[in-house]
């Protein structure tokens, strides 16, 4: 064979071969991370499915990142079909993890307006800030769906015609035009024309809890919730309440919510209107009203659960408290609650600290000095927040339920006092009241008093009134009617 024909057969056989391997290449897989790096972190679950409707805010999705490895700073970013925006991560990173623990996130987004039907991918990549290259992949599933028409949620009113601003519910523009809300029945109302406002009352007992919630708002309205007294003095004002889910907080809920505890017995007023003074036809929402028993072991409000302390759960929480303060009106809400104060103390002088339950005792009192529910502990912690100095359960020498300690420092310094509840029993009626003295010199009456201190209401629930009352016009405020 001459050369010549050798030299071209070489000459195909390679081209031939590196064809075929041009061809093979993309259907070797792929590598997750660098040479030499491997994946020790990963989502848990990988992916997601979630359904939702064009225009539709506020989508979100669960997952967790688990580190396998050392502790490391993480970050997130995603990859997003064209034209969407608006993803947001709660919390915020980068975040650190500890070696082999896991991080919960919460994944915020909308579908646009202009999306037709149809599945859509979110790529969410997990990455350690010290190896940006290596990733673990978390994949989002959008199923857009197409609009459905949305049913009658609450039939309590009459059916709205289409391009008439009524609800039923009108006139109920004033106070005196209030219509009557009852608990646990929702009523649909309508924004409508521009300026819109809607009142309503309800009798509220004393002592109980109420919230009053915007389950249902329709887009293109931001609306604001105001509760006014008999006399039509504001108690209380939402416009956004975003922590419908503590574990689950998404700041873009503009729905709002009132949780309050009534004072008094009596008729109490709702205003619902548009932040902006919008209005329309479709400008509808679904408002409800909702109580809470106030028996012996209720379930925790958490609008009211937390006092004005809080946070002080931990040493490093700890609120100060001074010589011959009063803290008042303090809570053991929720279950498991512990309040922690930190106060200066002289090396020499003697203080005593106690707890005080006797003003918040209820009228069915059996034992006269104890408040149900309430069974405190003092723990006296060194300057570390961690040696223990002393405990008392109940006060020696008294007929009483509350804790009392009596201490002379050897060292000036910060030190510091848990107050529990005995069973670590907690709701929002068990309060109390801690006091800090610093004894006189040869003072032989320094303890808690024989009588408690005057002044505060049996049950204080309600914000204080605005400075200026809005009043009712003089159109007497009708008797109670039924709902339409």
């Amino acid at each position: 064979m001459k050369t010549s024909v050798k030299l071209r057969n070489l000459t195909i056989t390679i081209c031939l071969t590196m064809l075929m391997v041009l061809i093979a290449l993309p259907q070797l897989p792929a590598t997750a991370a660098p040479l030499g790096q491997t994946i020790d972190f990963v989502w848990t679950p990988t992916s997601a499915t979630v359904s939702g409707q064009a225009g539709q805010v506020s989508l979100s999705v669960n997952t967790n990142l688990q580190n396998r490895g050392a502790s490391d700073t993480f970050g997130i970013t995603a990859t997003l079909p064209t034209g969407w925006s608006g993803f947001t991560i709660s919390p915020g990173q980068p975040i650190s993890i500890a070696a082999n623990a896991t991080q919960n996130f919460t994944f915020f987004f909308d579908i646009p307006p202009s999306a037709t039907p149809g599945n859509y991918t979110i790529d969410v990549f997990a990455f350690r800030t010290s190896t940006p290259t290596v990733t673990a992949l978390f994949r989002i599933i959008v199923q857009v769906v197409a609009a459905t028409p949305t049913p009658t949620l609450i039939p309590t009113a009459t059916p709205l015609a289409r391009g008439v601003c009524a609800d039923g519910f009108e006139p109920d523009n004033i106070p005196a035009q209030a219509k009557r809300i009852d608990v646990q029945i929702p009523q649909e109302h309508v924004i409508c024309p521009t300026g819109d406002e809607d009142w309503l009352y309800f009798g509220g007992v004393a002592g109980k809890v109420y919230t009053i919630d915007i389950p249902v708002m329709q887009p293109g309205i931001d609306l604001s919730l105001e509760l006014f007294d008999s006399q039509l003095n504001r108690l209380a004002f939402n416009d956004d309440f975003y922590n419908r889910d503590p574990a689950n907080p998404n700041p873009r809920d503009t729905r709002p919510r009132i949780t309050f505890r009534s004072p008094a017995d009596g008729s109490y007023y709702i205003r619902v209107r548009d932040t902006a003074g919008r209005g329309g036809n479709d400008y509808s929402y679904v408002i409800v009203l909702i109580d809470e028993s106030n028996g012996p072991t209720p379930m925790p409000a958490e609008a009211v659960c937390l006092d004005i302390f809080e946070p002080d759960g931990l040493p490093e929480q700890a609120r100060l408290i001074t010589s011959n303060e009063v803290q008042e009106n303090r809570r053991l809400c929720p279950t498991g609650d512990a309040d922690w104060v930190t106060f200066f103390a002289k090396a020499g002088k003697r203080y005593v600290i106690y707890t005080d339950t006797r003003r918040y005792r209820g009228p069915n009192t059996v034992n006269s000095d104890t408040q149900a529910g309430a069974d405190t502990v003092l723990v006296l912690a060194d300057r570390d927040g961690v040696s223990i100095l002393d405990i008392n359960d109940d006060m020696p020498g008294g007929n009483t339920l509350d804790s009392q300690i009596e201490f002379s420092p050897k060292v000036d310094g910060f030190y510091f006092v848990q107050v529990k509840n005995v069973g670590d029993i907690g709701n929002q009626f068990i309060r109390y009241d801690l006091v800090l003295l610093l004894c006189l010199p040869g003072q032989t009456d320094c303890r808690r008093p024989d009588t408690p201190l005057p002044g505060l209401p049996a049950n204080p629930g309600a914000p204080p009134a605005t400075a200026t009352p809005i009043r009712a016009p003089s159109t007497p405020i009708p008797t109670l009617t039924p709902t339409p």
